[in-house]
C-alpha cells in the first residue's frame, strides 16, 4: 500500500527488505511516489526513531531519511531505486514518478543457497502436472518447486524467470536426452542446497526405477489406471519410447502427454520431499545404481578400472548389450 508523502514511499511495516523488482515497479503504478524533496506541501510528524536502509546487506544513506510516520516506515524512493541502477524523473505534468531500469545496472543476484521453509509435497505435485501443460516437463517440474518456495518470507524465489525452464521439454529442445523433469528439479534443489552429489544419484538412481506415472493425480488426469514402466534411463528417449511401446501409445498422443505430465508432477514431488527432509535434517539414505551398471563400471568406469573408457552413472544396458552375457 503506498501514500501520498513528502518525498517517501510507504511500505507495510512487516515486509522484509525490499526487492529489486518491487523497488523499480513501484512508480508507474503508485499514486504519491515523490522523487524530489520539497515537492508537497504536507508535513507529516516525524518520528525522532532512526530508520536504517540496507540493500544486499549494504547501508544506504540520501539526503531525506527514511522514517516511522503513524506507525508506517516511509522509505524515499529516489534512494532506493537509484542504489539499484535504476533513474528516476518527476513528471509533473502528469504527476508521475518516471523509473527507468538499466540493462547493464550491474545488480547482483543473491548468492547460493536460497533459503526456503517446508513444501507442501502434493500441491507441488499437481503444479507440476498442471504446468507441464504449459511449457513441457521441464518447465512442470521446476515452476512447480518454485511457485511453492515462492511462499518462502523474504526469499528470491519470485525473481526467477520461470520460461528459462522452457527449452528443457522433450529432453531438451526434442532430442530425446536428459529427462527435462530431472533437469529442472535438480537445478531448483541446487539452488536450494547447493550442488549435493547424493540427492543428485539418490534422484536420478530413483527416476531410473520408479514406476511412471504413479496414480497420485488419477483424481485430476485426463487419463486413468495408465499402464507403468520403469525406464532404466535418465533419458527422455528411453522413458517416452519404454512407456509407448508397452502403453501402444504414440509419442504425440494425449495420453503420452498426461503420462509425461503425471511424471513431471511425481519428480517435482519427489524432490519437495528431500528438500523437507534436508529441513528436518534428516540423514541421507542413498538409493543403490543398478546391478547392471555396477557390473560395468569396474572394467569401463574409473581410475582404477580395466579400461576407464566410459563416463556415467547409467544404467549401462539400457542401451547396449551386456557383453558379458554372450
Amino acid at each position: 500500500m503506498l501514500k501520498e508523502k513528502e518525498n517517501l514511499v510507504e511500505e507495510t511495516p512487516k515486509k522484509e527488505g525490499i526487492s529489486r523488482r518491487k523497488a523499480l515497479g513501484l512508480g508507474a503504478a503508485a499514486v504519491g511516489v515523490v522523487a524530489t524533496s520539497g515537492l508537497l506541501n504536507a508535513k507529516p510528524a516525524l518520528s525522532n526513531e532512526p530508520v536504517t536502509v540496507q540493500i544486499n546487506g549494504n547501508k544506504i544513506v540520501g539526503d531525506v531519511p527514511a522514517q516511522i510516520i503513524n506507525g508506517r516506515t516511509m522509505v524515499p524512493i529516489r534512494l532506493v531505486s537509484e542504489n539499484l541502477g535504476a533513474t528516476v524523473d518527476w513528471l509533473a505534468a502528469s504527476r508521475t514518478v518516471k523509473i527507468t531500469t538499466s540493462p547493464d545496472s550491474g545488480a547482483v543476484a543473491q548468492a547460493l543457497p536460497w533459503k526456503y521453509q517446508k513444501l507442501d509435497v502434493e500441491a507441488v505435485r499437481k503444479a507440476g502436472y498442471d504446468n507441464y501443460m504449459k511449457g513441457g516437463c521441464m518447465y512442470g517440474a521446476a515452476v512447480a518447486l518454485i511457485t511453492e518456495l515462492a511462499k518462502t518470507p523474504g526469499s528470491p524465489w519470485k525473481t526467477v524467470p520461470l520460461d528459462m525452464f522452457k527449452y528443457g521439454a522433450g529432453g531438451v529442445g526434442s532430442w530425446g536426452t536428459l529427462c527435462g523433469a530431472i533437469n529442472g528439479a535438480t537445478q531448483v534443489m541446487s539452488m536450494a542446497l547447493g550442488v549435493n552429489s547424493d540427492l543428485i544419484d539418490n534422484l536420478m538412481n530413483w527416476y531410473q526405477t520408479f514406476p511412471f506415472p504413479s496414480t497420485k493425480l488419477d483424481g485430476i488426469a485426463k487419463f486413468k489406471n495408465q499402464v507403468t514402466t520403469v525406464a532404466k534411463s535418465p533419458l527422455c528417449h528411453a522413458s517416452v519410447s519404454t512407456w509407448c511401446d508397452a502403453a501402444n501409445a504414440k509419442v504425440n498422443s494425449d495420453e503420452k502427454k498426461d503420462r509425461c505430465a503425471k511424471l513431471s508432477g511425481d519428480t517435482a514431488a519427489y524432490v519437495a520431499q528431500q528438500l523437507n527432509d534436508m529441513l528436518d535434517k534428516m540423514p541421507i539414505s542413498k538409493i543403490a545404481a543398478s546391478a547392471d551398471y555396477a557390473s560395468c563400471m569396474g572394467c569401463h568406469t574409473g581410475k582404477t578400472s580395466l579400461l576407464d573408457n566410459e563416463q556415467g552413472k547409467m544404467n549401462c544396458v539400457s542401451c547396449h548389450d551386456d557383453h558379458t552375457k554372450k
